[in-house]
């Protein structure tokens, strides 16, 4: 992409991005959302993984057992990011902002930046 472009993105992304047109809103908004059945089992995922390795007790001093059981639940909510748009069928926020992208540099090619100011 040419650098004014992504000059101009830079300054006014959070503009732009509530600009865009209204279906990459609405699924930017609900890729955040617990709002089906996967959002709930990846939530609740690192809890169920820092409380069983809890209770398995490992280690013979109880704060080593916490320090290692947060870094587990870490490991797990780190995954759960990852797994997230198969389990649930949702975008990550990442690729719908790249779409906005695209969507605005199209305009810019089209009609410059004095274009993308008028919208």
């Amino acid at each position: 992409m040419e650098k004014e472009f992504e000059n101009y993105w830079k300054h006014h992304q959070r503009n732009l991005i509530e600009r865009a047109p209204q279906s990459l809103n609405e699924e930017r908004k609900n890729s955040g959302k617990m709002n089906t059945a996967g959002d709930w089992l990846l939530f609740a995922l690192p809890v169920i993984a820092m409380s069983g390795f809890i209770s398995l007790r490992l280690f013979s001093q109880e704060l080593v057992n916490f320090l290692v059981s947060l870094a587990v639940g870490a490991a797990f909510f780190v995954l759960t990011m990852f797994i997230k748009p198969y389990v649930t069928g949702k975008r990550n926020i990442v690729d719908i902002d790249e779409d906005i992208k695209q969507h605005f540099y199209r305009i810019y090619q089209e009609k410059g930046l004095k274009g993308l100011e008028t919208l």
